[in-house]
């Protein structure tokens, strides 16, 4: 009996032997029989309505053993063919798997773009009363920059004063523009007079200078009127948001709650207490602390991702590459203390340098990051020795690293743009359909 049969797949003819198919009896291919709903009585050939220039791999796994597939072919297009055909993935050789694991990689990268930058409809809105409308209306003008003109000039507005709020803390602490109420002496001999105990030290000019001057009258009124403004504006969002819940989970409205707060518990210390600040250590600690923390009003700055895309790819490449930021971490502070332990003892016979090995980690963190203080140094030709070795291993760990984040953030930026430029093909088809219905119906002889 003739071992050979006709497969008919998409119109076109493939011979193979039967006994070479039944090698793998598990696949489709394999478990055909005459008696197959596939088999045509009147050809004599097994027809299969699939596309004729994959079957050629298909045909060559069941010859070799494995499956080559061509990169030029989508990852989505052979698992569809595989699945048909009955045969598992892992038959895929390894040279070639790159193919289908890319393919999803990137259809995961895409969801997750997708769900990122999605965005709700600007006519969306579940409340039929006057009151929900406007509250919606009132939340894309705060929070959604495109969902018109004045929404984008609230954006630049509201940049702008968050651009004025991160200089006031430069412009409080400047001594050209601190008003002085008294010199230093004078300040001292007061409060030897009246034997006033205050935490200063007189020999320090900068704690001298915050206690015998005060910000002028302009500088105080525009810092309240900038708290006013972010409380009101971050209340309304509050308010108006549709999902509180969500609201409440992200770290930019996390940051807005938190330096709300903060600020006014500030302004209340000022207004209050300023004279306390002199005599009470615990509360100059306390405000410094509020000023210090006021720096993170500078993250505000980051609301611009909802305008631009790549700023919103930079969070996400952050997050997707927490494991090489932890390895980069990890990495650095083994070779940090590696280095502290052998500069220690290298330089140990110097009685100037590297008084403990803390001092040693400094030192190591200094250089591997290869900012170079000149602090701290070796003196000593092993020690010299050490410090070179530490400044091209810093070079090597922080390379590798960086490296792979760049490459992610460069991926996901390429995909972004892909996808942009899918969703402008989508909607350009969209508008054009609705503007053929619209003129179809216009001149629809059951219209006149």
């Amino acid at each position: 009996m003739d071992d050979k049969i006709c497969i008919n797949v998409g119109g076109t003819v493939f011979r193979a032997k039967m006994s070479t198919l039944r090698k793998y009896p598990n696949t489709l291919l394999g478990s055909i029989s005459f008696e197959s709903d596939c088999y045509v009585n009147e050809d004599k050939s097994f027809y299969f309505d699939r596309n004729p220039e994959l079957f050629n791999t298909i045909l060559d796994f069941y010859r070799n053993g494995c499956i080559h597939l061509p990169n030029h072919l989508c990852g989505l297009l052979w698992e569809t063919e595989l699945k048909f055909w009955k045969i598992p993935l892992t038959e895929i050789s390894e040279c070639c798997y790159k193919t289908v694991s890319s393919y999803k990689k990137r259809v995961n990268i895409s969801n997750m773009l997708r769900a990122v930058f999605f965005t709700r409809n600007q006519s969306e809105c579940t409340s039929t009363s006057v009151l929900g409308k406007c509250c919606h209306r009132l939340w894309l003008f705060l929070d959604e920059p495109s969902s018109s003109i004045w929404a984008r000039v609230f954006s630049f507005v509201y940049l702008s004063i968050v651009l004025i709020s991160a200089s006031l803390p430069c412009l409080i602490t400047h001594p050209g523009i601190r008003i002085e109420h008294t010199n230093t002496d004078a300040f001292l001999k007061k409060a030897e007079y009246i034997n006033l105990k205050f935490w200063m030290n007189k020999d320090n000019p900068k704690e001298m200078h915050l206690a015998t001057s005060e910000q002028p009258i302009w500088l105080y009124r525009t810092n309240l009127a900038v708290n006013v403004f972010f409380s009101v504006e971050t209340v309304f969002r509050f308010l108006t948001c549709p999902f509180r819940k969500r609201f409440l989970k992200e770290w930019l409205n996390i940051l807005d709650i938190y330096l709300f707060v903060i600020m006014w518990i500030r302004y209340g210390v000022i207004q209050n207490y300023r004279n306390d600040l002199i005599t009470n250590i615990r509360l100059a600690y306390f405000l410094c602390f509020c000023e210090a923390v006021s720096v993170l009003r500078l993250f505000r700055f980051f609301r611009l991702a909802k305008q631009y895309s790549s700023l919103r790819i930079l969070f996400i490449t952050i997050k997707d590459s927490v494991k090489e930021l932890l390895l980069l971490l990890i990495t650095f502070i083994v070779f940090g203390w590696m280095f502290a332990n052998l500069i220690y003892y290298t330089e140990i016979r110097e009685p100037e340098s590297f008084p403990n090995m803390l001092v040693g980690f400094w030192w190591s963190v200094v250089t591997m990051t290869t900012v170079g203080y000149g602090d701290v140094y070796p003196v000593g030709p092993l020690g010299r020795v050490v410090g070179v070795l530490c400044s091209l291993c810093g070079l090597l760990v922080l390379a590798m690293p960086i490296a792979i984040i760049a490459s992610n953030f460069d991926n996901l930026c390429r995909q972004n743009e892909e996808r942009e430029a899918y969703a402008n093909v989508q909607m350009s088809h969209k508008s054009n359909t609705s503007k053929t219905a619209c003129n179809t119906s216009s001149i629809n002889p059951a219209n006149k």
